[in-house]
């Protein structure tokens, strides 16, 4: 069974998610109500934390993992998580061990997370951080640590034993926030942007020398497949390049991402080229390791790019930076970085944010929220035709709106 898809993924979380806890709530109310555990959460041992998605949800964490590292130095600090989330937990360097869960098929899943397990069982705390999943709370459950520190949403109910500290997350407040929430519990306080900045340089290597002094812009164009509602298409770079730079500028584009995303990049780029002859196109997307890449990106001056680990990055580094949002919001994602220069698009029309929010988009990928950066003249005043792809292709439910 391949489930290297994210929708199947998810889909496997929901169902086998919920068999698993419905079979063992009854144990876990009984021995809750025998045990009398002493859960005061000044951290005596290992901190186990789960990300099993999402490498740039670990670079708006870093602070506050910079901070609980600091303030404990001596308590090894260690990540289950996924191979696509292993290099950014790399480069931020602030755990001990990075334990893999290996999620390409699901023989692959559980023999790996059996491994992680064993790796992790009686951990004095785990603090997980996919706020949406069930098995990561049964992960949790089964190590036997003494505290158990997860989020739950508006429906309490299903966490409600399972782990032993719950922090409310509002999905339309600030991530950052609940993160350095459950640090400041654990004893510590996160780390100041400045101190990140400065962690994050020391552990890059060197960038390649750059050809001639020009203006280099940074182009973080893709996103992972969590939700390419995000992606802008080639002619809405066009549009942007054409209001921002003169076409008889010397301009260096650089695109940076992983293998898969260089084929986007490859069809911006032939889209540029005609109204820009004299600016230089370079698509690095799968030539560098994630390391080399925030290397090059930290000689950007500036950079272009939608809600993405490339953009967090760039944030975190103190680089000029333009950003476009839709599916997401950046009063959720973006903390406020000190002197930086930044410029946020964002068209706050009713169905946006949808990401975390609906199972399916309510415009089924039609992502009018970023044509109407490009476009104000698109209408929106019926609300109910934003939903009307989704109605159409699902008959049985038109109300839901693609709503959990």
């Amino acid at each position: 069974m391949n489930i290297a898809n994210v929708k199947t993924k998810v889909i496997l979380d929901y169902y086998f998610g919920n068999c698993l806890l419905w079979l063992l709530k009854p144990f876990v109310s009984l021995l809750n109500a025998l045990r009398r555990t002493d859960h005061s959460i000044e951290p005596r041992g290992k901190i186990v934390y789960l990300k099993l998605l999402g490498g740039g949800s670990l670079v708006i964490a870093l602070p506050s993992l910079l901070g609980l590292r600091r303030r404990f130095p001596h308590i090894p600090l260690h990540l289950v998580t996924t191979s696509a989330v292993a290099p950014f937990a790399e480069l931020l360097g602030v755990f001990d061990r990075i334990i893999m869960i290996d999620d390409k098929s699901f023989f692959a899943l559980i023999l790996s997370s059996l491994k992680a397990f064993v790796r992790c069982f009686g951990a004095d705390a785990v603090v997980d951080l996919e706020v949406y999943s069930r098995l990561t709370t049964v992960f949790s459950l089964l190590t036997c640590a003494r505290n158990r520190i997860g989020f739950f949403l508006d429906d309490f109910s299903w966490r409600k034993n399972f782990n032993t500290h719950l922090v409310y997350f509002n999905r339309h407040g600030p991530v950052f926030h609940f993160y350095e929430q459950i640090v400041r519990w654990i004893g510590a306080t996160s780390a100041p942007m400045a101190d990140c900045q400065r962690h994050v340089m020391d552990r890059l290597p060197a960038p390649r020398a750059r050809e001639n002094v020009i203006h280099r812009i940074a182009v973080g164009h893709a996103c992972s497949n969590l939700s390419y509602e995000r992606i802008l298409k080639p002619r809405q770079w066009l549009a942007f390049f054409k209001e921002r730079v003169s076409s008889d500028r010397e301009i260096e584009l650089m695109f940076l991402g992983v293998a898969s995303d260089r084929a986007a990049a490859d069809s911006i780029i032939q889209t540029l080229v005609p109204h820009f002859p004299c600016a230089r196109f370079l698509n690095l997307c799968g030539e560098l390791k994630l390391k080399e890449s925030i290397a090059e990106l930290r000689t950007a001056d500036e950079c272009f790019g939608i809600d993405s680990s490339i953009m967090h990055f760039a944030r975190l580094l103190g680089i000029k930076s333009v950003s476009f949002w839709g599916p997401t919001s950046p009063a959720n994602l973006l903390k406020p970085i000190p002197g930086l220069e930044e410029e946020i698009f964002y068209e706050n029309i009713p169905c946006s944010p949808c990401i975390h929010v609906a199972e399916i988009p309510p415009c089924n990928g039609n992502n009018l929220c970023m044509d109407k950066i490009f476009d104000k003249s698109i209408s929106l005043e019926d609300k109910s035709s934003l939903f009307s792809t989704w109605s159409k292709n699902n008959p049985k439910d038109s109300s839901a709106g693609g709503g959990r």
